[in-house]
C-alpha cells in the first residue's frame, strides 16, 4: 500500500504490469513511426516520453477501477 496524506491507495501488481505494458506499446509504436520518417532516434524518443508518461498513469488509474 502506500500512503498519501493519510489517504491510504492499493495498487495491485496486475496493475502495474498492465499499465507498464500499456506504455512500453506506446512508446514503441511512436518510436517505430517516427524513425521510420526519418527522425533521429534521441529526438524521436524526447518527443514521445511526455505522452507515454500519460499513457502510463490513465493506464494504471483504469487498471487499478477495473480490479475493485
Amino acid at each position: 500500500m502506500q500512503e498519501l496524506s493519510g489517504i491510504r491507495i492499493k495498487i495491485p501488481p496486475r496493475a502495474w504490469t498492465l499499465a507498464l505494458l500499456a506504455g512500453l506499446l506506446w512508446l514503441g509504436i511512436g518510436l517505430f513511426q517516427k524513425t521510420g520518417r526519418g527522425i533521429a532516434f534521441g529526438e524521436a524518443l524526447l518527443s514521445e516520453l511526455p505522452v507515454t508518461a500519460l499513457v502510463f498513469v490513465v493506464a494504471l488509474v483504469v487498471a487499478a477501477q477495473r480490479n475493485r
